[in-house]
């Protein structure tokens, strides 16, 4: 994330600031502020969630999710054709890398295969769209927000007005 050249002043007296936010292969710029984030990561996990939800000066809305992965692969593990995983070094391993548990490959492979992080993101110009695209669906087709969403709309709410409206209060048809 890169933050700061020239800081602008938005409603409340925050600072708005140059971001970048990552979608796919595609880099999107913007002038903003960050309204809020939140992860799923906890100790021990080897793969969890990011998300960070922006407003940019004209009013629109950010949301990025990055999919975290610090797990790698040997080439015989058919995890590596299902992700469509990409062959590496060693070296260029994330410094914390851990090995997948279903291959084992080592760290004295001269080939692996790291999953990479994915990297997904979303501009709208109203608030409801960001709330659509954080609600999951479970089997039976129910509705439901995951605990690191909630987190994400709890914080951002605190700083937004409309993303608080939208978010406290449904209208249930």
């Amino acid at each position: 994330m890169k933050t700061q050249t020239t800081p602008t002043t938005l409603r409340r007296g925050k600072k708005s600031q140059m971001h970048e936010v990552k979608d796919g292969s595609r880099t999107l710029q913007f002038n903003g502020r960050l309204l809020g984030e939140s992860s799923s990561w906890r100790r021990g996990s080897t793969r969890w969630i990011e998300f960070k939800l922006y407003k940019t000066e004209n009013g629109s809305y950010i949301l990025s999710r990055v999919g975290v992965s610090i797990v790698f692969h040997s080439a015989i593990c058919p995890l590596v054709k299902r992700y469509g995983l990409k062959e590496g070094s060693v070296d260029e391993l994330k410094n914390d890398a851990l090995p997948c548990e279903e291959c084992n490959p080592t760290y004295h492979m001269p080939i692996v295969f790291p999953e990479t992080d994915r990297n997904w993101a979303q501009v709208s110009d109203d608030p409801e769209p960001v709330l659509d695209a954080l609600y999951k669906y479970d089997a039976g087709g129910a509705r439901y927000l995951t605990n690191v969403a909630q987190r994400l709309l709890e914080r951002a709410a605190l700083n937004d007005e409309k993303i608080d409206s939208i978010y406290r209060i449904e209208m249930i048809p």
